[in-house]
């Protein structure tokens, strides 16, 4: 890749990118000197002129891109890293990016201009570190974006003497602790009374709601979890499931109550959220519901059917395991003995 760059004050700010892989990770610094900011349009096809005095850098994998190297912009591009030293992004920085499916940083990142995400109505992921505390800029984001948005935190529980120059899609490293949220869409519908002749804008989704559950930039989790009740009554049954799963999977937060309120919402809807996780191939949350003891013979029963009939060959076999297991003859207990 080739970054057009600027020398700021002993740091270095990004302006352009050139390359041929629609995932952009940029570097934590460029000849000694970190990268903290990252221009207005940076990746954006909208802007007007491009920068004269300006400075090139060209990674590793540059040679891969060989002549056929164009401008990361617009639809060009799918997923972005910064790197933990960029504190500032600039205005209209993903204008039209309507590609963009996915972007990560840090807590460092403080700083976001307006109107950044303008455009952007694929992004649906999120990821975030958190290396100085429990404080983002989570909220500003999310309240730019209409659509869901998968958030996945990553606490650093301990901080290593060296980091990684360049973060990879992957930062399950030891000492680092995963909290996964689903953010609900919202949207909102303008209405006319018109024999009253007033026009009135109803809201949809709950996503609004949960947008508000930050103070301070940082995530009030019991505040997030209290607004379960809306979104049962507002949002569709995947969305739901992937809510109460990936807060049953890290428990960050969560109370004893709002738990046995999430476990009962799976009770109450197992035949439907069993059906979705074998068509997702959601092994690991099928065996959360065996974990927690959720099963109903019946359901287990037909989940065992189901799973055979499309060839889940890997979750059938669970799930018969599962089934011996209820029984008492599978690996969990032991077969009963009655004496005379």
């Amino acid at each position: 890749m080739k970054i057009q760059y600027r020398i700021q004050d002993n740091y270095i700010e990004i302006i352009r990118c050139f390359g041929n892989d629609p995932k952009v990770v940029l570097p934590e610094s460029i000849n000694g000197l970190p990268v903290q900011k990252v221009a207005a349009y940076a990746f954006s096809a909208q802007k007007q002129e491009e920068e004269t005095d300006i400075a090139e850098y060209e990674t590793e994998d540059a040679f891969m891109a060989g002549g056929g190297a164009h401008l990361l912009a617009a639809g060009e591009i799918e997923e972005i890293v910064f790197p933990d030293t960029v504190e500032e992004i600039g205005r209209y920085i993903f204008y039209g990016c309507k590609n963009l499916l996915k972007l990560e940083f840090s807590d460092s990142l403080t700083r976001i201009g307006s109107g950044a995400f303008t455009g952007c109505g694929e992004l649906s992921h999120l990821t975030v570190h958190l290396y100085h505390g429990k404080k983002s800029c989570v909220k500003e984001i999310l309240g730019e974006l209409w659509q869901r948005m998968d958030v996945t935190f990553c606490n650093k529980i301990s901080y290593p003497e060296e980091r990684p120059a360049v973060w990879g899609t992957d930062r399950r490293t030891e000492g680092t602790e995963i909290i996964k949220l689903v953010f609900p869409e919202h949207y909102e519908e303008a209405v006319e009374n018109t024999p009253a002749r007033i026009l009135f804008t109803r809201h949809h989704g709950a996503g609004n709601n949960y947008r508000q559950c930050f103070y301070g930039r940082e995530l009030d989790y019991r505040k997030y979890d209290s607004l379960f009740p809306l979104a049962a009554a507002q949002d569709k049954g995947e969305v739901l499931a992937d809510l109460v799963f990936c807060r049953l999977e890290s428990g960050y937060g969560l109370t004893d109550k709002n738990r046995q309120m999430y476990e009962s919402y799976i009770r109450e809807n197992l035949p439907q959220i069993t059906e979705y996780l074998l068509d997702q191939d959601r092994l690991e949350w099928l065996q959360l519901i065996s974990e927690r003891r959720l099963w109903s013979q019946k359901v287990l029963d037909e989940a065992i059917e189901r799973a055979a009939a499309v060839g889940k060959a890997e979750i059938s076999g669970y799930l018969m395991d599962e089934r011996q297991s209820q029984s008492g003859k599978g690996p969990r207990g032991k077969k009963k003995r009655f004496a005379l």
